[in-house]
C-alpha cells in the first residue's frame, strides 16, 4: 500500500481497545491502520443498507483471500499476493462521504 493517498490522523484508544485491535490485526493479517479505515468506512456507510451489504461482502472477500496459504507468497516488493489482491479489492469499497461530496452535499 502506498501512503501517498493518505493523510496522517492521530486518535486515542483505551489500552483494552489497543489490545483488541492488535489481536484482530494479527488474526486477520491486516495492518491496524487498515482495520481502522475499514471501521470508519463501515460506520460512515451504515445509513445505506446496500452500501453496508456491498462493503461487507468485499470485506469478507478480503478476509478469505488473506486466509489462503498460497496467497502469502511474497514478491520482491515485500508484499504478499494476498496484500496486493486485498489492496485492489479495497479500491472498490463504496465510500459514502465521497458520494456526498461529489453531489455537493458535503
Amino acid at each position: 500500500m502506498s501512503t501517498a493517498n493518505y493523510k496522517p490522523f492521530m486518535t486515542y484508544l483505551s489500552p483494552k481497545d489497543i489490545i483488541r485491535l492488535k489481536k484482530f490485526s494479527k488474526s486477520t493479517r491486516s495492518p491496524m491502520s487498515q482495520i481502522v479505515r475499514e471501521a470508519l468506512d463501515a460506520r460512515l456507510a451504515s445509513g445505506n443498507p446496500y452500501t453496508s451489504g456491498f462493503n461487507s461482502g468485499l470485506q469478507k472477500a478480503i478476509s478469505v483471500v488473506g486466509d489462503i496459504q498460497a496467497a502469502q507468497m511474497r514478491f520482491p516488493s515485500g508484499l504478499s499476493f494476498a496484500e496486493l489482491v486485498d489492496a485492489e479489492v479495497s479500491k472498490h469499497l463504496i465510500h459514502e462521504e465521497a458520494k456526498h461530496e461529489a453531489n455537493g452535499n458535503a
